[in-house]
């Protein structure tokens, strides 16, 4: 049933998919990428403080590899989609601990950060992750500068 449900998902058919993982969920509430499932056919739907509760049985039942990076993003959004921005910021960052070379959770939590007023730790993060994922000409020309420039953001000369 599992795979039928992830089929649905993938055919964007959210609802039906919806129905099934709800009832593998009871059926086998600690099975970590059953609940991961359920919580991303929530989000699909716009039900992200419905998600929350099954991304975090996710991560409390071990749910790893790439599902495990996915759960950190997306738990991290919808924390920050409903506002509870701390929330986010804690997800986020033990994501990012976990998972340093994805851009994603830095991106999320530069978001994150940005909406609890630490503007200057948001810029100085996408600045960052800018000039080292990107393979643009332009920022590898200026990336001595870009690099001196966001750890100096408030600085003048």
């Amino acid at each position: 049933m599992l795979d039928k449900a992830k089929h649905l998902l993938q055919e964007n058919q959210f609802e039906k998919a919806l129905t099934i993982l709800v009832k593998l969920v009871e059926a086998s509430p600690s099975h970590a990428e059953t609940n991961f499932y359920c919580a991303v056919s929530h989000d699909a739907i716009g039900m992200e403080r419905e998600a929350i509760p099954y991304y975090e049985n996710a991560l409390s039942n071990d749910i790893n590899g790439e599902l495990r990076e996915k759960t950190f993003v997306q738990l991290g959004s919808s924390y920050r989609c409903i506002g509870h921005y701390e929330n986010a910021k804690t997800t986020l960052e033990k994501g990012a601990e976990e998972f340093p070379e994805n851009s994603a959770i830095k991106a999320f939590l530069a978001l994150t950060l940005h909406n609890l007023n630490q503007d200057e730790n948001a810029l100085t993060m996408l600045l960052n992750l800018l000039f080292t994922s990107s393979s643009d000409p332009w920022i590898s020309k200026y990336k001595p500068a870009l690099e001196f420039y966001s750890a100096n953001l408030e600085k003048t000369w």
